[in-house]
């Protein structure tokens, strides 16, 4: 017969607590290995996002003899229409030739594009998103109206897509034009991006290893929106065309900030109001800096340590200005 009197084995509350305790401590040992591999890998994607963006200026540039320009200048213009930017030229160089043949940039304007094709203008492109970067499918005209196009008669406002990379320009504020002395940002940019350019890679006389051509935006720094950029068009201001330092009429809510980036300020800056002057700033969302893509097509990661020089002169004279000209004669230090 079966002994009633031999008790069966089990856990005593204070084991089952101690177990319970010793698991809860390999959790919260493990989770933040998993947030790191997970970031890791999103940081991989966005590597690979921004090489093949390199790899679709190179061949835009083995076609056309030189890079795409920043935005292409519509005359006349209307105030808060659409001007074509970098990233609509090199959709047929990253396998995307059927968005590119339907918003037809060779002979449509963004704002005649745009009515008829607003779920194409608003799809998210994976290519052009930072993973570790999370924000809206496309811009909400209601909340970031500069970061919007009217149609072509100058009403309605349609919200662009969304991008989290922008080329590169400045090292003081961004600009519409080219600078006439490429070591000082301001009379224009120094980078290779400005209104309608046609820099070829014979004008890197700082070589294309040792310049930027596009780098990291976030949608929001700090918990402050920066609305990171906008895809395929830029708005205009006041027929002027896109806003910037040198157009005579800068609002710092639209315009060329939208689609370029300048190091006037440092990367990661503090935000300290949505859309202000501080979002034409590179940012991230990977720890410690952001990843830039190079003339040369590589793609590094540069610390938010590196060494710049806000002294007011806006002179290439700091490692990350001369990153950011092209034509500086600066020799570039350890980055």
């Amino acid at each position: 017969m079966r002994n009633k009197s031999v008790r069966r084995p089990g856990f005593t509350l204070v084991e089952l607590l101690v177990v319970i305790a010793i698991i809860g401590v390999l959790i919260a040992l493990l989770l933040p290995a998993v947030q790191q591999a997970r970031e890791a890998a999103r940081r991989m994607q966005c590597n690979n996002n921004l090489k093949q963006l390199g790899l679709a200026m190179h061949n835009y540039h083995d076609t056309y003899g030189k890079l795409p320009p920043m935005y292409v200048q519509i005359t006349p213009s209307i105030d808060n229409i659409g001007h074509w930017s970098w990233s609509a030229f090199i959709l047929p160089f990253m396998e995307q030739g059927t968005t590119y043949d339907v918003l037809q940039p060779n002979k449509l304007t963004p704002s005649d594009s745009i009515v008829a094709n607003t779920k194409v203008f608003q799809n998210v492109n994976t290519n052009f998103r930072c993973p570790s970067a999370p924000g809206p499918d496309f811009h909400n005209p209601s909340v970031d109206p500069g970061y919007a196009i009217s149609n072509s008669s100058g009403s309605g406002n349609y919200g662009l897509g969304l991008t989290n990379y922008v080329v590169s320009v400045n090292i003081a504020n961004v600009r519409q034009k080219q600078a006439t002395n490429l070591t000082k940002g301001t009379t224009g940019n120094i980078g290779p991006f400005y209104r309608d350019s046609n820099t070829g890679f014979r004008d890197f006389t700082d070589g294309l290893s040792n310049t930027f051509l596009v780098g990291e935006r976030s949608w929001t720094a700090n918990g402050i929106r920066m609305s990171a950029g906008t895809l395929y068009a830029v708005r205009d201001k006041d027929t002027k065309g896109p806003s910037a330092q040198d157009s005579g009429n800068v609002a710092w809510n639209q315009g060329v900030m939208t689609i370029a980036g300048s190091v006037r300020y440092p990367m990661n800056v503090a935000i300290t109001s949505p859309n202000g002057e501080r979002s034409m700033a590179f940012s991230s969302q990977h720890p410690g800096g952001c990843q830039f893509l190079f003339g040369d097509g590589s793609c590094h990661f540069i610390s938010d340590t590196i060494d710049l020089s806000n002294d007011g002169s806006w002179t290439t004279n700091s490692t990350l200005e001369r990153l950011v000209g092209m034509a500086d004669g600066g020799v570039v230090g350890e980055f």
